[in-house]
């Protein structure tokens, strides 16, 4: 795993942690993580983007208790698509 997938991969946590302390709502921290995220994402190569888009946000809680009490009913939504 090189340091950009590392780091890619810590800016999703960070932005869930930022996510679900604001009950979901947008906050400015959200918008510096994605563009960060944005700028990370573009120095990784063609088998790192193809691996996240595979596996998806691994910060995403497979429990309903780690979710703050506005997120929990998001738990159960459809089942995503590979992202694009």
């Amino acid at each position: 795993m090189t340091n950009d997938l590392t780091h890619y991969r810590q800016l999703e946590r960070r932005l869930w942690m930022t996510r679900w302390r604001y009950e979901g709502q947008e906050s400015p921290e959200e918008d510096a993580i994605l563009d960060e995220m944005e700028g990370v994402w573009m120095n990784l190569n063609e088998g790192e983007r193809a691996l996240l888009r595979l596996e998806g946000p691994r910060w995403r809680p497979t429990e309903s208790s780690s979710l703050s009490p506005q997120l929990a009913d998001t738990m159960y939504a459809p089942a995503l698509a590979p992202w694009a």
